[in-house]
């Protein structure tokens, strides 16, 4: 599928169900489900059991639904997220010190994106690579250790950037080319930013967070550099920068433009982010304790807006709901007029306990459109690239579950 119709598929696909994942499901209280075809949700619903709640969580549901508007719901985003991963390519050599002092995540992120960018350096003729936010430099030394390519890192933390260089002369096997850091912003309008952005260059951005990556791919565009590769992620910073969504000329000039919320550019944010056994009782219970303690502030205590209660201990959570809601009082100095075993009792409540359920329930179904919104932002960028003379694709290069931000962006200028 071509990256405009796929981009119009999507925006025609999120348009028809724009109040479900626009909204938060618990600030809709209280009538959180008038958006949702109540057969969905009723079936949704009836599966409790924790195996088939993480599958389900990961839009593994097709040997669960049987309701034929929902099964078809899921089939078009499944349709419309398919996306080709990387090629193979031969692993990148490692030593001793190849990944020392690397979480095992970035461990896997740089093994696995290394080879694709020392290929698309000597395919495209690349003279050097501009590393985005680079931080330490933990990706741009193993670029120059492993291949010898030319890295400059740049990055506004001048502390990472110091210990990056004490790294880097420390471990370095070729000290005739070390990585240049450069401690400065990465802003498409910065004069000195735009000075590194030589013709023959090629931007990286692993993981560019919020605007980030938009200045990326503007003072790329700007400079007319030979070639981009961005992973964008923390869609949520994006909320309040003007002209950070709707950057092609195609998505701007559509009547209907899809403008995400807040709660919307959340959900981009962490659409891969996928519950396992291993926390899935603690993040059940959170949800659980959360919508009801809401509920009791709404109906009880005439707050009818949502109250900020901030992170709370996972111990409190082994405690019943009496006494998590008089511990979560007790911080935001609200005086209780219930004891605890009558808000245990509020929460038991037969009634309470099923829209709870339905709510739970709900919430997966709109969770599986994150996958289409972080899709959107990132088809607009894709076209505005190819509208400003871009050769593109959209690639999944990493597994969701060891790295959920795993679709990159890779451009080359036409020549």
């Amino acid at each position: 599928m071509k990256h405009q119709e796929r981009f119009l598929a999507i925006h025609d696909f999120l348009l028809a169900y724009q109040r479900i994942w626009q909204n938060e499901i618990m600030l809709l209280y209280p009538r959180p489900l008038d958006d949702y075809p109540a057969d969905w949700v009723e079936e949704m619903a009836t599966f409790r059991e924790k195996e088939d709640l993480i599958r389900i969580e990961k839009k593994d549901v097709f040997d669960y639904i049987k309701n034929p508007g929902l099964i078809s719901f899921y089939k078009n985003i499944e349709r419309l997220s398919a996306l080709p991963t990387i090629p193979d390519l031969p692993a990148m050599p490692v030593d001793q010190t190849t990944y020392l002092y690397m979480i095992p995540k970035k461990q896997y992120e740089i093994k696995t994106l290394s080879p694709l960018v020392n290929q698309f350096y000597h395919q495209h003729g690349i003279d050097g690579i501009i590393d985005i936010g680079g931080g330490v430099g933990l990706l741009a030394q193993t670029l120059v250790n492993q291949y010898g390519l030319k890295v400059t890192s740049v990055d506004m933390d001048p502390v990472m950037q110091k210990s990056g260089q004490e790294r880097n002369i420390k471990f370095t096997k070729t000290p005739d080319n070390l990585v240049q850091f450069v401690p400065i912003k990465v802003d498409a309008d910065d004069f000195s930013f735009n000075r590194l952005l030589e013709k023959n260059k090629m931007t990286l951005g692993l993981h560019t967070c919020g605007i980030l990556a938009n200045d990326q791919l503007r003072a790329s565009v700007k400079n007319n550099i030979r070639g981009i590769i961005n992973f964008g992620c923390c869609y949520n910073k994006l909320e309040d920068v003007e002209d950070s969504e709707n950057i092609s000329a195609l998505a701007s000039s559509l009547d209907n433009k899809i403008e995400m919320s807040h709660f919307a550019l959340t959900l981009a944010a962490r659409a891969h982010r996928k519950m396992d056994d291993k926390d899935y009782d603690l993040k059940l219970k959170v949800k659980l304790y959360r919508y009801a303690i809401h509920f009791l502030l709404h109906d009880e205590y005439g707050f009818k807006k949502l109250v900020t209660l901030g992170n709370s201990s996972p111990k409190l959570y082994d405690e019943s709901f009496g006494v998590y809601v008089l511990e979560q009082f007790r911080r935001i100095n609200i005086k209780s007029k219930h004891t605890q075993e009558e808000l245990d009792a509020y929460f038991a409540e037969p009634d309470r306990q099923e829209l709870i359920w339905k709510m739970l329930a709900a919430g997966t179904i709109r969770n599986a459109t994150g996958r289409l919104l972080e899709l959107y932002l990132l088809l607009d960028r894709v076209i505005y690239l190819e509208e400003n003379g871009y050769e593109t694709e959209l690639m999944e290069f990493f597994n969701e579950e060891l790295s959920p931000r795993n679709i990159g962006i890779v451009a080359r200028r036409k020549i």
